[in-house]
């Protein structure tokens, strides 16, 4: 044990790291899974962070639902019913985010048409009770930002916090104010907020004052502060790449495309002129519609300055499609060969799609229908959405119903422990220990283990010694033992922990 830590000191100077390229998605069978019926139009799923155990179901006509994965237990999260106006298809409560700090602040987000003119759209903060995770605290709501709606239609209404853009910035996709073909043109007026995605610090914000979040384009400059991207027509579910932080939104045409519009991760802290940032792109409408010029004015169809979407198809074949409902990229545990792999579908027609996204080059491949696996009878596609594990859901507002995204039959699920969970899942939640990142319980291996032998000795220590420095696409096999792909002091650590043991 001495000679190894004096040759692991000796070493730090060579450490690093490089991330690990992840295998390209493969397309395997999936199926779809009831979790809970009985709804009343849910139209989003979500989960609070780091919590494993449970979902919100968010219900159109203003109540949050919560499902208990292990009692199978539904209950009323939180009712503002009283608070909402739904008389119109597209009004209601429409969104749900939960703060990055919420096991510490208690702090929730949601998106509503409220009963003032034709319905206000309003974004509030929630308390969670501190006596009760299963209750919200309904008088505890703080009013954001409040704005009219000319129209009670196009009303957005997708709220999300980044995974890398910094932890208190809530984006919110607006729509364009509704009626048809934008008629104010608003959504080329960076001076309002219809047909927009905004971008607000929710941590700096109070009553009334919401707070634009730093390095938002129009800070400075003539156009609203709050704003972080304009040309949207009514982006019906947007979300963010969990393991990227890629966001991708799926806007709703008028009459002939509906389209996928993407934004590459904003680098945190990145401003105006900063190398990777994202902010201020114009997504087109109401001078295109996914690929297609519109003849509408506003902006030049097909000029420089437009972002053009990664993906557009028409509104045509039977049952007719006519608005997308997006998704999310799957970076679940259950089926690891799908990970990267992006879900959405239509809510007209039923239709379910995955394909894989390269958003760095605005291209799309792997376009699969998935509609005969995952669309139950009496579809109403209302939205996706996703659990801690990254596993995916689908909901159907008039079947009142969430289903999950499953293998298909034949699926050979791996626990190697044979405890009911995915290994994967296991570790992802920290029910299980896994030293060396290969997402195996390490109750299932013999860690430390190099050579195959199932002891862990002097003829480890000779493998690693011997390739200690080498990296990045080392193997375990070559002692690459925390799966990082380098051969360094980590690796030297785990050995030590682990030398004697005899796995036999």
């Amino acid at each position: 044990m001495t000679r190894i830590a004096a040759l692991a000191l000796a070493i730090v100077p060579f450490l690093f790291t490089t991330p690990v390229l992840a295998d390209p998605p493969q397309l395997i069978p999936v199926q779809r899974e009831l979790v809970v019926s009985g709804l009343t139009r849910p139209l989003f799923v979500t989960h609070a962070p780091n919590d494993y155990n449970r979902i919100f179901i968010v219900e159109q006509p203003g109540r949050i639902r919560v499902y208990n994965f292990h009692t199978q237990q539904l209950s009323t999260f939180l009712d503002i019913t009283s608070s909402v106006r739904d008389n119109a298809n597209e009004q209601g409560l429409l969104g749900l985010a939960f703060h990055p700090d919420y096991d510490n602040n208690g702090h929730f987000f949601v998106c509503y048409t409220a009963p003032v003119g034709v319905g206000d759209t309003r974004i509030a903060r929630f308390s969670v009770d501190q006596n009760n995770p299963n209750a919200a605290l309904p008088a505890s709501q703080v009013i954001l930002l409040q704005f009219s709606q000319p129209f009670n239609n196009h009303n957005g209404g997708w709220i999300g916090f980044s995974p890398t853009d910094g932890a208190n910035y809530l984006y919110f996709s607006s729509g364009d104010g509704g009626s048809g073909n934008d008629p104010n043109n608003y959504a080329q007026n960076t001076n309002v907020l219809w047909g927009k995605m905004l971008r607000i610090d929710v941590d700096n914000s109070t009553a009334g004052n919401p707070a634009p979040a730093p390095g938002n384009p129009f800070i400075g400059i003539t156009g609203n502060d709050l704003i972080w991207h304009y040309g949207l027509r009514n982006a019906w579910r947007c979300s963010f790449d969990r393991a990227t932080g890629d966001l991708i939104m799926a806007d709703v045409g008028q009459v002939t495309r509906e389209e996928v519009s993407v934004q590459l991760a904003n680098p945190a802290g990145a401003g105006p002129g900063d190398f990777g940032y994202q902010g201020g792109q114009n997504y087109g409408w109401r001078c295109m519609e996914g690929f297609f010029c519109t003849g509408l004015s506003g902006c030049t169809c097909n000029a420089t300055n437009l972002t053009l979407p990664i993906h557009d198809y028409p509104r045509v074949g039977a049952p007719n499609p006519c608005s997308i409902t997006g998704g999310y990229v799957y970076r679940g545990c259950v089926m690891p060969e799908m990970r990267g792999t992006y879900f959405f579908g239509d809510y007209c027609s039923g239709d379910v799609w995955s394909a894989v996204l390269d958003i760095e080059n605005n291209t799309i491949s792997n376009l699969t229908n998935r509609k005969a696996e995952l669309t139950p009878p009496n579809f109403n596609l209302s939205s996706f959405g996703e659990d801690a594990f990254g596993e995916l859901y689908m909901t159907f507002l008039n079947q009142g119903s969430v289903w999950k995204i499953v293998p298909g039959p034949g699926y050979d699920i791996a626990d190697c422990d044979n405890d009911g969970i995915a290994d994967a899942c296991a570790v992802a939640a920290g029910l299980v220990p896994d030293i060396n990142n290969n997402e195996i319980p390490d109750s299932c291996e013999c860690i430390g283990d190099i050579n195959g032998d199932n002891l862990v000795d002097l003829d480890d220590f000779i493998i690693l010694a011997g390739n200690f420095g080498s990296g990045p696409g080392m193997t375990p096999a070559q002692g690459d033992l925390n799966g990082d792909g380098f051969v360094n002091l980590d690796d030297f650590i785990i050995l030590a922990g682990n030398f004697g043991n005899d796995c036999n």
